[in-house]
């Protein structure tokens, strides 16, 4: 028998055992109680995985997937009370809507009707000559739809990307009250006889405000695009919102925030009687006494 040198230990002939620690510290198991189960089924012949926990692995993922799709599918289901809710609602806009249309077309009716009894009145006084003054005053105060010649300008809010210094991402600049107004002032001032804007017809004691970001024409709130309606002399028009002062100050708004306008000439353009009339009661002075009577 061949003994070791003295002073020298034995040298393992399995360079692989020192490395034991090292791999159970890089790699180890699960836990200690799934090791020795695992080596006592192989020491008896088995598998070192009875399949238990794998199957229960199964189970569990299959019970959490289809609970995950119950919740997903109740969560989507629409709520019954909520729908009947909305519906009502929505069935109630409908109805309020089409009261609000049955009695504007009634109110265009009475006032068609007023204003044939005006006329018959007045003739009845004065003689025909006298139904021309009715008709000039009900154009005046927007009591009567009118058509004609004239001009439409649409103004829209700028595209993004279209306002602001180059490289500094901002919000589009939007078409505000003062925009409508200076655009309407213009063409009343250009000679135009009768102004819409998206359909509302403009009258002396039309007011144009804004409220937050919203545009409000007699108490309404418009959305764009905002399209201005004005009946006139079509070239005066014209020229005044391409190369007057109105066409100026629409050149610099679309050069300077982007803003979009459009104008057209139109030989025929129809703008409707005004929503909101202000009757005033005034006094005749007596020829005798110079007095109101």
């Amino acid at each position: 028998m061949r003994l070791p040198r003295a002073g020298v230990a034995e040298r393992n002939p399995d360079p692989a055992a020192s490395m034991a620690l090292l791999e159970q510290v890089l790699d180890p198991p699960v836990g200690p109680g799934y090791q020795s189960a695992a080596a006592a089924r192989e020491e008896e012949g088995l598998p070192p995985s009875s399949g238990y926990s794998t199957a229960l692995m199964f189970v569990t993922s299959l019970v959490l997937g289809t609970l995950v799709t119950v919740s997903a599918v109740t969560l989507r289901a629409p709520d019954p009370v909520a729908a009947e809710t909305r519906a009502q609602l929505i069935s109630r806009i409908e109805a309020a809507q089409q009261a609000g249309d049955e009695t504007s077309e009634r109110v265009d009716e009475l006032r068609a009707q007023i204003l044939e009894l005006e006329q018959a009145q007045v003739r009845s006084a004065q003689g025909p000559a006298a139904e021309g003054g009715i008709a000039a005053a009900s154009l005046q105060v927007g009591a009567q739809a009118v058509r004609g010649p004239g001009v439409v300008v649409v103004l829209q809010d700028a595209l993004p990307g279209d306002s602001g210094s180059p490289g500094e991402p901002q919000n589009p600049e939007r078409v505000n009250a003062r925009d409508i107004q200076l655009v309407v002032n213009g063409l009343w001032s250009a000679g135009a006889e009768a102004v819409s804007v998206n359909e509302h017809r403009l009258t002396s004691t039309s007011a144009i405000r804004f409220a937050g970001e919203a545009i409000i024409v007699d108490f309404r709130g418009l959305a764009p695009p905002y399209e201005i309606r004005a009946i006139g002399d079509p070239e005066r028009l014209a020229q005044e919102t391409s190369t007057g002062m109105t066409g100026a100050y629409l050149a610099e708004v679309r050069n300077q925030l982007g803003i979009r306008a459009e104008v057209t000439t139109q030989e025929e353009i129809t703008i409707g009687p005004a929503e909101r009339l202000t009757t005033r009661v005034g006094r005749v002075p007596d020829e005798a006494t110079g007095q109101d009577r």
